[in-house]
């Protein structure tokens, strides 16, 4: 899919060259205006589709760059950044009959983004007019190429390749109201009700890769690493897992491996070993690095790169999408500046991490440190 991407880029662009000569500069713009506003529509439309069809919108980033602003709460996050160009959200099930609302969602940003390519058209003419049309047209038929990686899902999954679902991956998707019931719990560390539902879960969908992740969650909130990792070791062994599942499984097993290894439950040469051999298999299966960089940063602190654990922490944590994400990746820098001999700072971020999730294990035993120091 990256090489058709980069095919149709170069088309676009050659395409939009030829056709504004001798002001091609100018359809230019117009081709990078019509892009991202081709991909501010898709996100637009996802969001407008989720309020309609009744799923929840877990996360809003506007923009790019550093953070200039956000607002977190237990079950969502809202960034914005320093340039307001772009916009990522995150939706999940919150109410029976998922994939039917996942679909309508779908379908409604489909015809938005529909809608405003054919906008594009009726400014075609000038130079600047061309290119935004081809560009926004381009941008709107790519997206409907069915494509689910880890980082990544497009519009056309949600059209064609979501409707056919069935079996396990059905099973999942249709399961995810209570398993956010349940994640909704742990966010606010109520973690007993987490195991509850986890337990009623488990009974009725013993097999879905989203109930065991539950259950992982909630053993590394109680400090339980190796039996959370015993957990999702188990897990790579198994054949129904597409490749996008196992490349989550690998990663997560990384971000326990660093966790097990800080607290010391597991050797800490073994564990950073496990992690780097997780995360490269993980890379290798399409997962995005970004995602990786709160667990990239703890195993940093551990080799003593305090610098490096801290750009990498403040990198996770400017792109989290929920409040416990975040406390973590603050924790991180916080125990780099104390490794450093800056407790001052390592207070102000322990607080703000405290405020987001001070039920956290790990926030909980910094503060404590902070405190006696």
């Amino acid at each position: 899919m990256t090489v058709v991407r980069w095919v149709v880029t170069a088309l676009v662009v050659a395409g939009t060259i030829a056709w504004t000569l001798p002001e091609w500069y100018v359809g230019l713009a117009g081709a990078l205006a019509g892009l991202l506003l081709e991909l501010m529509a898709l996100q637009v439309g996802l969001a407008l589709g989720a309020v309609l069809f009744g799923l929840r919108i877990t996360h809003v980033i506007i923009g790019v760059g550093g953070e200039l602003k956000a607002w977190t709460t237990t079950n969502r996050r809202i960034v914005l950044r320093k340039i307001p160009v772009l916009a990522t959200i995150g939706i999940t099930g919150l109410k029976p009959g998922v994939r039917r609302r996942t679909v309508l969602t779908g379908v409604f940003s489909a015809v938005l983004c529909a809608v405003v390519a054919a906008a594009c058209w009726f400014a075609t003419g000038p130079a600047f007019g061309k290119g935004l049309a081809l560009a926004a047209t381009a941008c709107f038929v790519l997206q409907l190429v069915p494509v689910e990686r880890p980082g990544h899902t497009s519009l056309g999954w949600f059209l064609f390749s979501l409707p056919k679902l069935t079996g396990r991956r059905l099973g999942e998707l249709e399961a995810r109201p209570r398993v956010a019931a349940g994640m909704d719990a742990y966010y606010r560390g109520d973690l007993d009700e987490s195991d509850r539902i986890y337990a009623e879960l488990v009974r009725a969908h013993p097999d879905l890769l989203t109930v065991v992740g539950l259950k992982v969650v909630t053993l590394c909130a109680r400090e339980k690493y190796l039996d959370a990792l015993q957990l999702v070791l188990g897990l790579s062994g198994r054949t129904d897992l597409g490749t996008r599942e196992l490349a989550f499984v690998m990663a997560t097993t990384a971000g326990i491996a660093v966790l097990a290894a800080e607290a010391g439950q597991f050797p800490e040469e073994a564990g950073l070993e496990t992690a780097r051999n997780m995360l490269g298999n993980a890379y290798d299966a399409g997962y995005p690095k970004h995602r990786a960089h709160g667990t990239v940063a703890i195993m940093a602190l551990l080799e003593g790169e305090t610098g490096k654990a801290r750009q990498l922490a403040e990198w996770s944590a400017e792109s989290s999408e929920n409040a416990v994400g975040r406390a973590d990746d603050l924790i991180t820098i916080a125990r780099a500046w104390m490794a450093d001999g800056n407790n001052a700072k390592a207070r102000e971020l322990t607080a703000e991490a405290h405020e987001l999730a001070g039920w956290s294990p790990r926030v909980a035993a910094t503060r404590a440190r902070l405190e006696i120091s």
